[in-house]
């Protein structure tokens, strides 16, 4: 398998170590708080109920960003990508 365009497979490679790094640091966290009961959920001051919403939205940004990276990695290998951002 030969890589067609280099500079799309670095940024491919770079953008989905930042997806993994957000996903791997942020989903024992995300699971910790969602794994409380509604009694103890319901005891959380306002500050960490905003937390955890905010850990919801960059979850997601990294599960895109995550897909994101593997979708640039696979257009790298294709031939009609070969010199597009030259």
């Amino acid at each position: 398998m030969e890589i067609k365009n280099q500079t799309l497979f670095f940024v491919g490679i770079i953008v989905l170590i930042l997806g993994m790094l957000i996903i791997i640091f942020d989903y024992p966290q995300l699971q910790l708080l969602e794994s409380m009961d509604s009694e103890s959920y319901y005891m959380l001051d306002q500050q960490k109920k905003d937390i955890h919403q905010r850990m919801k939205i960059e979850i997601s940004i990294g599960i895109g960003l995550f897909v994101t990276g593997i979708g640039l990695l696979a257009v790298s290998f294709l031939k009609i990508f070969e010199n597009r951002l030259r």
